[in-house]
């Protein structure tokens, strides 16, 4: 294990990772909960706080990197979801709504149950094994992309939680002196995940008005 990367994420610790690793938190309970378009944004957020915390182990041109295909699969998401939003219909879209809002109960609760989940495991198990900032960055992401991929009823949830999920395991890739190929691998899965999800997300839509343009006819 990188006795650098430690003292790094120790030094942080004492000014910002407490506050960074809530937000990780609160994200996660955002992607559980919200819909595509949100989950975006907490999913964008979500990244910055990771490449926060990664910056002062890996730093430049790493970190870079990193930040670089984010911003990639995030546009991709974006341009994708805006694609949809403007060829939407607007009987469909109200439908797709009303479906959403009569599950946020549900995922408010798996939200709230993954939080004290992730609770349990960073108290009883993880801060035994690693740092307990460290601990509570990657249990908090798993657990996040764990229930958020239950619940993905999108392609591009799941792309999401596919994606928060690696940002776990970049974390843990990230004590043992990371590798810049490796690192670049990262990266281009980050883009070829947000890409897939996105195809998918695509198909869903197209078989949806596939249906509705059926029952019309």
């Amino acid at each position: 294990m990188s006795p650098t990367f430690l003292h790094e994420f120790a030094s942080l610790s004492s000014s910002y990772t407490p506050q960074l690793v809530a937000g990780l938190a609160i994200c996660g309970a955002v992607l559980v909960v919200s819909g595509d378009r949100l989950a975006i944004v907490a999913f964008l957020v979500q990244r910055l706080i990771v490449v926060s915390l990664l910056w002062p182990s890996v730093r430049l041109p790493l970190a870079a990197v990193m930040l670089l295909a984010s911003i990639a699969a995030v546009l991709v998401y974006i341009v994708t979801e805006g694609r949809l939003l403007i060829k939407a219909r607007h009987v469909r879209h109200t439908s797709q709504r009303r479906s959403f809002l009569a599950q946020v109960p549900f995922r408010a609760l798996a939200a709230a149950l993954g939080l004290l989940v992730t609770y349990g495991l960073v108290q009883g198990y993880a801060s035994n094994l690693l740092p307990l900032a460290v601990a509570s960055t990657v249990v908090s992401l798993l657990v996040s992309s764990l229930v958020v991929v239950i619940l993905a009823n999108t392609g591009l949830q799941t792309g999401l939680a596919v994606q928060t999920f690696i940002d776990a395991c970049r974390v843990l890739y990230a004590l043992w002196q990371p590798d810049p190929l490796v690192w670049g691998l990262w990266a281009v899965c980050d883009v070829l995940v947000a890409l897939a999800a996105c195809y998918l997300r695509k198909t869903e839509v197209a078989v949806v008005e596939r249906q509705t343009a059926g029952e019309c006819g």
